[in-house]
Parts: structure tokens; C-alpha cells; sequence
């Protein structure tokens, strides 16, 4: 019971322990049990200084996934792997404890704490990678295709709300993903664009560009949505632009203009889809001069471009090209090696790079993921190639 061990008690236990006195604090900290244990009440969790911090600011965390999923915890803008880990030794859980700096007292006293609760396990949080697949998903539930098409859309429409509660990853890395799938805010609702659509509306740009010879790396917005609003809605004509173009800093002295400057590589790569997309393969000569031949006049066509969209096989003769985009891939490291082995027997550095780059993290480079999902090797032209280290089924 609390209260009743004395300080001569507590010599005669160190003495049985064997114990020397001079190696004790002056402050003795007595433990006792109180009469409830609120151990189903209380989790006990570790987490890294900057996790801690983040709480010590006033911030909050959120635990997300569905039932079927394994929890994540997330902070605004990082994501962290949650694991119940069990201890050897039962953890005893109290509301204040001295340090030792704070028992270096100058008397020697003893001092009675209370244990509230027991834990048998914690929780484990490291940092992981957002899981961000299952959002390219619930988009293409119901993409958006035009309003002329809404009527007859089926399909769930997502707000943010919706997605954050099922997409294990941070609100910051959540937006910036949607930014990547080119989705559009639509009446509320985060939508996909359809692909065909994508292509009517940035074919309505690049042909006023044309007709008005302006220069694509200086484009008027607000003459490029007056004459095309009578087509498009205004808010996804600029949504259009700000997906394959940036905006300009402001250069008139009125601050009144605005200017997009369109990526050559985004255009050029939207081009390569749209000849790909139909054709399950494509001459590889053929699609690089139909491939040139439909980009706007000033653009021109590069390897790079395809990075991520399609693969090319040169053992074929003659060599073919066709689509292969990174939207098929697992999101799982192991299935996503096993895909791609399974997909071809053997990868280039710079063609298997595209699709495993969101695999790497700051403590597993592109180098170490290739080391243990795959064996090098030296092809016959002298260039390394990557091939699996398990048998694909």
C-alpha cells in the first residue's frame, strides 16, 4: 500500500539485493498499484523527435485505412507504418516519475508513485511510403468527360473528405498526387479527366495557338478562355493549361495579364498516348515519324518522353514500340518486380528506372532495390542488364 515502506525498509531491500548504498539516488521512488488498472484504456506509442515535436506544436494525427487495411498514421504532410510490438517485460505506466537528475537530492527521501496502468505491447511507427494507388482507382470510377456526358456519368464522385478517409497517405501528399493524375476539382468533386477529353481540350488550345501564330511559350490566358468558353467550361480550359504549361510570372506593369508557357515534354508525351493508346504494337520507325509528324510545328520528339508511358522491343524484328504506362503498376515492391520481370525477361537500367523510382526512399536508393529484386548482368552489346532473381509464374 502507498505510504507504508519506510526508508529503513528500503536499505534492508537494497542490502538483500546487494545493493551498494553509494550507488542509489538519494530520492527513492516506491512503486505501488493502485486499486483499477486502466490498461485497456491506454496505448503506448513510439515515435521519432520529429513525430513528437509535430504533437508537442498543438498538432494532430490521424490513423487512416478501412478495415481490411493495416492502419498508417498521418501528419499534414508524411506518412508513417503503424506495428503493435510486443515487449519481453510487462511495461508499468505512470502519470510522473523523477529522472535521475531530478533525484540527486541532498537527503535522502523516498517518494510514492502510483502505476495506472500495464502495456504488454506498443506501437511501432517508422516512415513509410504513401499508399497512393488506390486513389488513381476510386478517379476512375467516374471520369469526367464533358458536361454534355454528366447526365449519363455513373460512378462514385469523391470529395477530399472522401479520399482522406480512405487513402492511406498525408492531406499534402494526397493533393500533391491528384496533381500528378491530373485530376480536376469539379463541382466539389476531384475527378479524372477521360483521356479522350483531355485530348479535345488541349487540341482546342494548341489550335488556337496555331491559328493566332502565337509563340507556345507565351500564351494569353484570359484570350485563350474568352475565345474557347463557347467549347469548354473556362475553369478546365485553365486546369488544361496549368497541367501542360506553367504559369508565367506577371510582366505587365498593369498586373493585369497572365501567361502560360506549355511543356514541351508533357504536350510531346500526351501526343506518344494518343498514338499508342489504339495499337497494341507500333513499328518502332513508324511511330517515331508519326510521332514527330503530329506534334505542334517548334516541338520536337525525344526518347525521354517515353519514359513511363511505353517500353520498346529491339529483339523484335523489325523493333516495335508499345504501351506500357506506369499506371499498371503494383503498388507492392515485391509484386511490382515480379510484373515487371514477368512482362520482359530483361531491363536496361534506364528503361526499368521510370517504373520503380516511387519505390525509392532516402534509406533505399534505385541501386539497392536492384541489387535484391535482380541480378545483373552484361548483354551482348555491352550494356548492363537487369533480370529476375526469382522464377516468374
Amino acid at each position: 500500500m502507498a505510504g507504508n515502506r519506510t526508508l529503513s525498509q528500503v536499505q534492508t531491500i537494497a542490502e538483500l539485493a546487494k545493493l551498494d548504498q553509494s550507488d542509489l539516488e538519494p530520492r527513492c521512488q516506491c512503486l505501488y498499484f493502485g486499486a483499477e488498472l486502466n490498461a485497456a484504456d491506454m496505448v503506448l506509442m513510439e515515435v521519432e523527435d520529429s513525430v513528437l515535436a509535430f504533437l508537442e506544436r498543438g498538432n494532430s494525427v490521424v490513423i487512416r485505412g478501412e478495415k481490411t487495411d493495416s492502419a498508417v498514421l498521418c501528419l499534414d504532410a508524411k506518412t508513417y507504418d503503424v506495428k503493435d510490438t510486443d515487449t519481453s517485460n510487462t511495461l508499468l505506466i505512470l502519470p510522473a516519475c523523477s529522472t535521475t537528475n531530478e533525484c540527486k537530492d541532498s537527503e535522502r527521501q523516498i517518494v510514492n508513485r502510483q502505476v495506472i496502468g500495464l502495456a504488454k505491447s506498443y506501437y511501432e511507427v517508422k516512415p513509410m511510403r504513401p499508399r497512393l494507388r488506390k486513389l488513381r482507382s476510386l478517379l476512375e470510377e467516374c471520369p469526367y468527360g464533358g458536361d454534355v456526358y454528366e447526365e449519363e456519368a455513373s460512378g462514385k464522385r469523391y470529395s477530399l473528405e472522401d479520399i482522406l478517409d480512405v487513402i492511406q497517405a498525408s492531406e499534402v501528399e494526397i493533393k500533391e498526387e491528384l496533381k500528378t493524375q491530373r485530376a480536376c476539382h469539379i463541382n466539389g468533386f476531384w475527378r479524372m479527366l477521360h483521356f479522350d477529353y483531355e485530348c479535345q481540350l488541349l487540341s482546342h488550345i494548341l489550335s488556337l495557338v496555331e491559328e493566332n501564330s502565337w509563340d507556345f511559350h507565351r500564351i494569353p490566358l484570359k484570350e485563350t478562355l474568352d475565345t474557347l468558353e463557347n467549347l469548354e467550361p473556362r475553369a478546365i480550359l485553365e486546369h488544361t493549361l496549368e497541367c501542360f504549361g506553367e504559369r508565367l510570372p506577371r510582366q505587365d506593369s498593369k498586373g493585369d495579364h497572365v501567361f502560360y508557357c506549355l511543356n514541351e515534354d508533357k504536350v510531346c508525351q500526351m501526343f506518344a498516348e494518343m498514338l499508342l493508346r489504339p495499337a497494341e504494337k507500333f513499328n518502332l520507325a513508324e511511330f517515331l515519324l508519326s510521332w514527330q509528324q503530329s506534334v505542334p510545328d517548334g516541338m520536337a520528339t525525344g526518347m525521354h518522353q517515353l519514359q513511363g508511358i511505353a517500353i520498346i522491343d529491339r529483339n523484335s524484328k523489325p523493333e516495335v514500340i508499345f504501351h506500357f504506362p506506369f499506371s499498371l503498376m503494383p503498388e507492392n515492391e515485391v509484386d511490382r518486380f515480379n510484373f515487371l520481370f514477368k512482362t520482359r525477361d530483361r531491363w536496361t537500367q534506364e528503361e526499368i528506372l521510370p517504373y520503380i523510382q516511387d519505390l525509392v526512399t532516402e534509406k533505399l536508393s534505385a541501386a539497392a532495390l536492384l541489387q535484391k529484386h535482380a541480378r545483373a548482368s552484361v548483354g551482348a552489346n555491352g550494356v548492363r542488364v537487369y533480370n529476375s532473381k526469382r522464377p516468374i509464374k
